[in-house]
């Protein structure tokens, strides 16, 4: 984490770049961009560095890049740069350990200190029983003294039971079958010039986070993306491309339940059923992915915050973008889309 002495510097905002492929967009899907470049627009307006978004609606896709990539150099953003991307981590991590289940390495059911016999000296009195399902839909109801989450947890059970870094196995079980080349994890080697810088404000002074540790741990909120990656990863997932489906119902979860293991619900008002994806709100960025539970209509938006003071409480700007995306892609099926 770097400090600025001085207010950053005003950096002209170049024009964003919006794109659309073949076939012609339908009404609806004009729709969606219409209110996308709002949003865009307001939040370059109030500080944010860079915006981020790719939407997809059958063969419809539309991307979206605004700002810059850092409040320093000023190069413009692109469309494929990479972005922190938070709490979508874990839905990779997720994927990672019922990859585990389906080679029956792994029982949800076990408690986590069976794979992890050292693990007791973090866990407080009488939580040694809690399991790895529990750990997965974040119903361990478990504080770690450490400020471990339960994702990071279980990015020790994936390296130990793999024997290999987080960065290798993500890598091994996704990254590379779906080409997703913008992704890896924060601390795996070295950055990307083109990754997008975060920014927030620590005692009255701009500071640049993109650094900055996971709090979380890599496991919880370490990867960066870009919103391409992002979408063809949900994209593969729900479409059954990562895994066997008894393993992506487990991944849904209950019908009614706001969480299942790894993934978000919200209500798709298009088929009266579920969007599946993730949220993201870290220090400097937010992110936000939903996808029909088909994978044919998609949204990820990626954004640099307007440099705030640090807090522990969710940004309301996190809970702007969930709002926005899904009524955005609500939107998306208004008429028929191709």
């Amino acid at each position: 984490m770097t400090s600025s002495t001085a207010a950053p510097p005003t950096v002209p905002a170049p024009p964003p770049t919006s794109t659309s492929q073949s076939p012609p967009v339908t009404p609806a899907f004009r729709e969606l961009q219409a209110t996308l470049e709002l949003f865009s627009r307001e939040m370059l307006q109030n500080g944010a560095p860079a915006v981020l978004m790719e939407a997809r609606a059958g063969q419809q896709v539309w991307r979206h890049a605004a700002g810059v990539r850092s409040l320093d150099g000023g190069a413009p953003v692109q469309a494929d740069d990479p972005i922190r991307v938070g709490g979508l981590t874990r839905t990779m991590v997720a994927v990672c350990v019922l990859k585990l289940v389906e080679e029956g390495r792994l029982v949800l059911e076990d408690p986590i200190a069976k794979y992890l016999p050292g693990i007791g000296v973090l866990l407080p009195p009488g939580q040694e029983s809690v399991t790895v399902r529990q750990l997965l839909d974040h119903t361990s109801g478990t504080s770690y003294a450490s400020g471990l989450s339960d994702y990071a947890v279980l990015g020790f059970l994936v390296e130990r039971l793999r024997g290999a870094p987080l960065g290798t196995v993500l890598r091994t079980d996704i990254l590379d079958p779906l080409n997703l080349h913008s992704t890896k994890v924060l601390d795996e080697g070295p950055l990307p010039a083109a990754l997008v810088h975060g920014y927030a404000v620590l005692r009255g002074k701009t500071v640049d986070v993109t650094h900055s540790a996971q709090p979380g741990g890599p496991a919880s909120e370490g990867v960066i993306a870009s919103v391409a990656d992002i979408n063809a990863f949900y994209a593969a997932l729900l479409k059954g491309r990562l895994l066997l489906p008894e393993s992506l119902l487990e991944m849904k979860g209950p019908v009614f339940a706001d969480y299942g293991l790894g993934l978000d619900h919200w209500k798709d008002t298009c088929t009266n059923g579920l969007y599946y994806g993730h949220s993201g709100d870290i220090p400097g960025y937010g992110t936000i992915s939903i996808s029909s539970a088909d994978g044919n209509r998609q949204l990820t938006i990626s954004l640099a915050y307007p440099p705030l003071p640090l807090s522990t409480q969710p940004s309301a700007i996190a809970l702007e973008l969930t709002g926005l995306a899904q009524v955005a892609l609500n939107a998306s099926c208004r008429f028929q889309f191709r």
